[in-house]
C-alpha cells in the first residue's frame, strides 16, 4: 500500500498558566458536494450556505514536501478533493471488519 497524507496544520504553544508545551493539529476540509450527498444530511437549522458536506483533503505523495513549504496561495491549489475514480466504496470484506 502506498503512503498517503492529509492536508493539515499544526502548531506548538505554551500554556501561560502552567508552562506546559502543547502541540495542536487540525485536518483541513473542503466542500464535498455532490460527492458526499448520500453520506449524511446537513443540519436543517443551519443557513443554506452553511449546509455543505465536508471532506478531508488528501495529498498526493509527490506533494508532501511541497505542502510543508507552500505559501497560502500555493496551498489553495493543492486543496482539492481526490478524483472520484480513486475512491472505492462498498461493503467491507470480513478481513477488513476484523481490523476495525
Amino acid at each position: 500500500m502506498a503512503p498517503w497524507g492529509l492536508a493539515g496544520l499544526w502548531s506548538t504553544w505554551t500554556d501561560k498558566a502552567t508552562g506546559e508545551v502543547h502541540e495542536s493539529y487540525t485536518m483541513l476540509t473542503v466542500n464535498a458536494d455532490p460527492l458526499m450527498s448520500r453520506m449524511h444530511k446537513p443540519d436543517p437549522k443551519l443557513a443554506p450556505d452553511k449546509r455543505d458536506k465536508r471532506s478531508v483533503i488528501p495529498l498526493d505523495p509527490m506533494h508532501f514536501d511541497q505542502w510543508l513549504e507552500v505559501t497560502v496561495a500555493q496551498a489553495r491549489v493543492l486543496m482539492r478533493l481526490a478524483p472520484t475514480e480513486v475512491l472505492d466504496a462498498g461493503p467491507m470484506e470480513d478481513e477488513q471488519r476484523a481490523l476495525v
